[in-house]
Formats: C-alpha cells, sequence, structure tokens
C-alpha cells in the first residue's frame, strides 16, 4: 500500500509547501466579468500555485466543464441580473455530485451574509477584493479536498488490498485466523490442520480462550480488550499453549494484529510452532551483502521507536545516507565494484554506530541509522561528519579506488512522529532538497514553517538585497530539436535566512509580490544576471538567459531604459536577453504587457509568455503580445504524461502558436517517459529536474 500511494502526511506537506513544483490548482470562475478573472490568477500565482482557469457564465457552460475534468475550486460572485447566483451554483454542483469547494466574493461579508452562505453549501464568503486573504483560504480548502480525495482512493485501494490478503490468507502454509469478541470467526486449512480440526466450519464459532489454559486466557483477553472496548491498535506477539482437539497441546508464537475481515473490525492470528519460528528466525532481517539489518527490519524498529516516542521523552533521530555516484559505478566498473563500495561503508557504520544505534542497508544506493539521540543539532553535527567520511572514503578495488559523494538527511522522531513509511519518505525529501545532492539536511515540516510567516516579509526581503542574502540559481533549457550555439539557463532566485540557510519562497513572495518592492528586486536580478551573462562571454561561453520578470515590474516606465544602460555597459549581445513575463499577469494589464514587448523588441532582446494556457484569455494575450517564446503551464506537462490529454489534443491546441513560428517550451520536465510526447507535439525546448536542478552555476553538459 505505501508503494501504491502517499501518506497523509505527505500530502499536507506537498500542499502547503514550496517545493520544486507548484502545487497544480485548476480553478472555475462563474459569474465574472473578464477582466476581474486574470488579476485573480496572478494573485493565485504569487502564492507559489500553478493556477488554470476556465471561465463559465451560464448553466450549460458549466455542466459542460465539470464533465471535461477534474476541478479544486470554483470562485463565485452574484451580479445585479442573477444575485442568487452562488446559491443556484452550489445545487448544480449538488446534481452532478460534485466535491468543489466553493469561493463567493461578494460585496457584502457582513456576519449576517456569511451565515447566509453557509446555509446555501458556500465553504468561504470572502470581500471583492480580497488580497492575501483569498490565498490561505485557497489552500485551506485544496487541503481539506486533497484529503478527502485521498480517504475515497485509500478506501478503494483498502477494499482491494483486503481481498488480495484474504485470498493469500487462503492459501497461506501458515496458520491463520481471524478472531472478533465471539471467537473465530474465519479460520484456513492450515490453522484448521493445526489445532486438530476436520474443518473450518468445527473451529468457527469456538472461543479462543477454549483453547487456552487459564494464564494465557488473561493475556489474549488483554488484547481482545484493547481493540474492542479500549480501541487501541493491536500489534503484539505472545507465546501461547494451545489445546489440539485431540487433546494434546502445542506451544505457538501467536502474532495478533488489527485487521478487517467482512468490513467489521477483527484481530488476525498468525500462530507459529515453535520448530516454524525457529526457521523464521533471522530468515528476513539481514541484508546478505553488508550483515547490516535491512529495511524491513528498519522498519519495524521505526514504527516501535515512534510509538515510543509518541508517549515523550524517547525522542531519537532517523540518519538517512544516499550513495551520489553507486548506479555509474555499477554501470562503468560493474557490480562487483559496487558491492565492494557497500561492503566498505557497512564496515565503517556498524564501527561507527554501536548498539543501542542502529545502521542497516536501506536500498541498492542507500543506508539508514536508526540513531538514538534526542538532540537535533547534536545529530547534524554527526551527520555533517558522515558525509565528509564517506565523500572523502577511497576503496581500493583493482588498480583504482572507488568514491562516491554522499548525501545525508536527517529526521527527528519525537511526539508527532509519523509511522514509519513517512519517515522514510521525510528523509528523501531532506536529501532531494539538497543543492547538486551533495551535503546533509534536516528535514523541516512546511505546514510548520507557515505558521511563522510574518507581515515584515517586504522589509526582510529589502535587507536580505542589502546583506546579500539572495543567492541566484540557474537552470539549463534544452533543445529537443537541433544543437545551437547559444546555451539557455533561466535564472532562479532563493533567499536566504540569517543561517544562511535557504527559506521557502511562499514564506516571503505572495507579500513581495504585490508590492513595489518587487521592482527593486527585479533591478538586482537582472543586474547580477547581465554581470554573471558577461563574465561567461569572456570565457568564451554563449549562453542565453532567461530571467523573470514580476507583473509590478511592467508597470516601470524607467526599468527597461535602465537596462538599456547596463547591456551598453557591459557591451553583451541583447539577444542573449530574454524577459519571462507571466500570462496572467500579462493578461490583468494587456496594454502595459504590450507596451513593455514592444520596447523589449525595440532593445533587440527576447520575450518569453510563460504559463500558457492558465488563463481563459490566453489567446488574446497571444495575439496581443509578440513573443519570442512560448513556455508552457505546466498543467499541459503534468496532463499529457498521465492521460487527461493526448497527442492529438495538445497539438490541435497549440497549433496557433506554431503557425506563428514561435518557439515552445515545456517545463517541469521530471522524467524521460514525457520526452518523446513532447516532440511529437512539436515542444522544440524542455526544462526539468530530468535535465538537471537549479544550480549555482551554469555548467549544464550539452554533449558538444
Amino acid at each position: 500500500m505505501t508503494a501504491l500511494s502517499e501518506s497523509s502526511y505527505s500530502i499536507l506537506d506537498k500542499l502547503s509547501s514550496g517545493s520544486r513544483q507548484h502545487r497544480s490548482v485548476n480553478l472555475l470562475f462563474v459569474g465574472f466579468p473578464s477582466e476581474q478573472v486574470d488579476p485573480l490568477l496572478s494573485l493565485v500565482r504569487t502564492g507559489r500555485m500553478a493556477p488554470r482557469g476556465r471561465h463559465v457564465n451560464t448553466r450549460e457552460e458549466l455542466s459542460q466543464a465539470l464533465s471535461e475534468r477534474s476541478w479544486d475550486l470554483l470562485l463565485c460572485t452574484g451580479n445585479a441580473n442573477d444575485p442568487h447566483l452562488p446559491y443556484n451554483v452550489v445545487h448544480q454542483l449538488t446534481q452532478h455530485d460534485r466535491d468543489i469547494p466553493v469561493i463567493e466574493l461578494s460585496a457584502d461579508s457582513s456576519p449576517a451574509a456569511q451565515l447566509r452562505s453557509w446555509k446555501d453549501g458556500i465553504q468561504a464568503l470572502l470581500p471583492e477584493n480580497p488580497g492575501e486573504l483569498l490565498l490561505h483560504v485557497m489552500r485551506h480548502l485544496i487541503s481539506e479536498l486533497d484529503i478527502r480525495r485521498r480517504l475515497r482512493q485509500t478506501e478503494a485501494m483498502l477494499e482491494v488490498a483486503e481481498r488480495h490478503y484474504h485470498q493469500q490468507v487462503l492459501n497461506s502454509a501458515d496458520a491463520i485466523g481471524y478472531l472478533n469478541e465471539g471467537g473465530f470467526v474465519f479460520a484456513n486449512d492450515s490453522l484448521v490442520t493445526l489445532l486438530g480440526f476436520d474443518n473450518a466450519r468445527q473451529l468457527v464459532g469456538h472461543s479462543l480462550s477454549e483453547l487456552l489454559p487459564p494464564a494465557d486466557q488473561e493475556l489474549l483477553n488483554e488484547s481482545l480488550s484493547r481493540l474492542f472496548e479500549k480501541h487501541e491498535p493491536v500489534d503484539t506477539t505472545l507465546d501461547l499453549s494451545l489445546q489440539r482437539a485431540d487433546n494434546t497441546t502445542i506451544s505457538v508464537n501467536a502474532e495478533l494484529q488489527t485487521n478487517r475481515y467482512e468490513g467489521q473490525l477483527c484481530l488476525t492470528l498468525t500462530a507459529k510452532s515453535d520448530y516454524d519460528l525457529a526457521l523464521a528466525l533471522g530468515r528476513h532481517d539481514e541484508d546478505p551483502l553488508t550483515g547490516l539489518k535491512n529495511g524491513t527490519f528498519l522498519t519495524q524498529k521505526l514504527d516501535e521507536t515512534a510509538q515510543k516516542a509518541l508517549s515523550g521523552g524517547h525522542d531519537a533521530h532517523l540518519i538517512y545516507l544516499r550513495l551520489n555516484q553507486f548506479r555509474d559505478i555499477n554501470d562503468t566498473q560493474g557490480q562487483e565494484a559496487g558491492e565492494t563500495l557497500l561492503t566498505a561503508i557497512a564496515e565503517r557504520l556498524a564501527k561507527a554506530f554501536p548498539a543501542p544505534h542502529l545502521p542497516c542497508r536501506l536500498e541498492d544506493d542507500s543506508f539508514a541509522i536508526l540513531f538514538v539521540h534526542p538532540d537535533t543539532e547534536a545529530t547534524q553535527k554527526i551527520g555533517r561528519k558522515l558525509f565528509r567520511q564517506v565523500s572523502d572514503l577511497q576503496v581500493p578495488f583493482g588498480q583504482a579506488a572507488l568514491n562516491s559523494s554522499a548525501a545525508v538527511g536527517i529526521v527527528t522522531i519525537n511526539d508527532n512522529a509519523p509511522p514509519a513509511s513517512e519517515l522514510l519518505n521525510r528523509a528523501h525529501i531532506a536529501v532531494n532538497s539538497l543543492d547538486d545532492g551533495k551535503g546533509c539536511s534536516v528535514y523541516r515540516s512546511q505546514s510548520s514553517l507557515h505558521m511563522h510567516q510574518d507581515d515584515d516579509a517586504i522589509k526582510r526581503i529589502l535587507d536580505a538585497i542589502t546583506d546579500c542574502r539572495l543567492k541566484m540559481l540557474f537552470q539549463p533549457v534544452v533543445s529537443l530539436t537541433e544543437e545551437s550555439e547559444e546555451h539557455n539557463y533561466e535564472v532562479l532566485i532563493r533567499m536566504l535566512d540569517e543561517n544562511n540557510a535557504p527559506l521557502v519562497p511562499s514564506l516571503f513572495m505572495t507579500a513581495v509580490e504585490q508590492s513595489d518592492v518587487m521592482v527593486k528586486m527585479d533591478r538586482w536580478v537582472v543586474e547580477r544576471s547581465l554581470q554573471m551573462l558577461k563574465t561567461e562571454l569572456d570565457k568564451g561561453f554563449r549562453n542565453r538567459l532567461f530571467i523573470n520578470i514580476a507583473g509590478r515590474s511592467l508597470q516601470s516606465k524607467s526599468l527597461l531604459d535602465w537596462v538599456e544602460h547596463v547591456i551598453g555597459e557591459l557591451q553583451i549581445p541583447p539577444n542573449l536577453v530574454v524577459f519571462q513575463i507571466s500570462e496572467t499577469d500579462a493578461a490583468s494589464n494587456i496594454d502595459q504587457a504590450r507596451r513593455f514587448a514592444e520596447r523589449v523588441n525595440a532593445l533587440n532582446c527576447q520575450l518569453c509568455l510563460k504559463h500558457f494556457g492558465s488563463s481563459p484569455n490566453s489567446h488574446r494575450v497571444f495575439a496581443s503580445i509578440h513573443a519570442d517564446y512560448i513556455k508552457l503551464d505546466a498543467a499541459y506537462v503534468q496532463d499529457l504524461e498521465s492521460g487527461d490529454l493526448t497527442i492529438k489534443e495538445m497539438q490541435e491546441q497549440l497549433q496557433p502558436v506554431a503557425a506563428e513560428g514561435r518557439i515552445l517550451i515545456a517545463p517541469m520536465v521530471e522524467n524521460n517517459k514525457i520526452i518523446s510526447k513532447l516532440f511529437r507535439c512539436g515542444i522544440q525546448l524542455i526544462q526539468g529536474y530530468y535535465l538537471q536542478p537549479p544550480r549555482e552555476a551554469m555548467d549544464y553538459d550539452y554533449f558538444e
């Protein structure tokens, strides 16, 4: 089940995080004038979400939209012609049996109006110009919606898993039965045989206590009481003496676990004789190559540690170690080389982490240590030391030496600890957050970080500019069609806190993008970008930079005059500078965006229109603004990969763009499976973590 679906913990984290992949949100707008939709979409985008909007006005248009795809939120407003529109929308959603949260924007947001909206089934009533409040309400409603959706998926998958599990139990060589308060409700053939009965019907209905001596009956009744009276989960092992049908006695190791049978709560009893238990011991908990405990054993111990930590006072840490070059070593030097490296590291870990700590071989390229120590700072020091030692390790092999850089992720196990599967998931998140995949990182819950959002985000960004705590990263934009003399990179920005740790963008960008300080920040980015571009040119590298310009900066009358002066002073070819603006920002003020585009063209720089297709006015923006590059909204890539959008449908939607000869870019390419589809759709350039995460240097290998 873990492999097939995400836990609720990871879902909540993703909803609130500002990680590399923004939350894609499908929005329906009902009853709004056309010119009000794009400013709302632009506002949503500042909240680090990737909105994709549809504007409908009639009941028929709404019905058609509901049948076409799954929607995350519906925003509506009443008007003079139809003041009951919000109520009618909710009624229509009910008729279609659609679970879509509804937000109403109204001139009247008084308590009486809010009570009316609640009675009408509307989840939130906000002012006509809600500002940042809309983003917080949206995040809350989307979080609840995703939990409901995942719960429905989980319930369906649980039924399938239960049927599959029961089929396995039927055919299992292990003796297994299900117990409720009255006794056995099911027994497989192995249990029937173990207990000496002729068939399952003779055993079903028997209370297990009838087959136990008095002392063992008390042990069993305690587990039954925990489950059926105290409603606590049971996962325990008891040594019991069972009386068989022929009145002989057999000693068994009985595993008791909470389960469901035919939709009802029950206890699963798995009985193993002493002989069977002896065979089973040590068979599934050791890694045969390294001699360390394996992932199965670690998972069990993590669950036990988490359960213990929940009572307080028993904090611990999970340290996850991933070898970055292991697969390359395996592919280029052979399996024996990879095994030699793993064995050497395992020996080091076994010596460095004796009991009560637990080093384990987790996956092909990774290890994990259950570190029984409550201090996170001390654990982080250990993690940094482990990173350095593993990265510096030289393992002799033949005439050479084996070496691999490493990434270390640390997860705290405390009284707020999730299950083992989520602890391991958080460890993966921690190492994936590292720039270049090297170093040591402690997992931080994004949901808790959001609680610390404050009102001085603008001051923080100004201080960061003054104190040089803004870091520029570069992500390659790579051609699918032909080689070029110029190499493309998008410029990305990260802000560092006072300890030089990167901040999640959503902690500061929402307030900043709505203020004039965004113009100052854009100037800082443009100036540094052009200086770095000049440095690269001096080295002989002809790179082209895609520099993002915020909607607020489109209103600046002096920005491009200043850019012209800097480009001339640095003697940079203007065609190596691409200014990238959002389609929703352009649609919000089409005249300003058109003037900006004309001035960019006059400078002989280039323009990229990003998030193409996210606005209901998408083709009007495209027709009004000359852009050399069109970057699709990430939702198109996701829909194409999932099959919600076919290649033919994508080609039809992009035909007007292709006919104008614009260069098409697909962002957020996360794997190689989607690349052939994008090529067939006429995409010329791609960008994403599959190629390379954002890095501090323009160093992508273009295979020249």
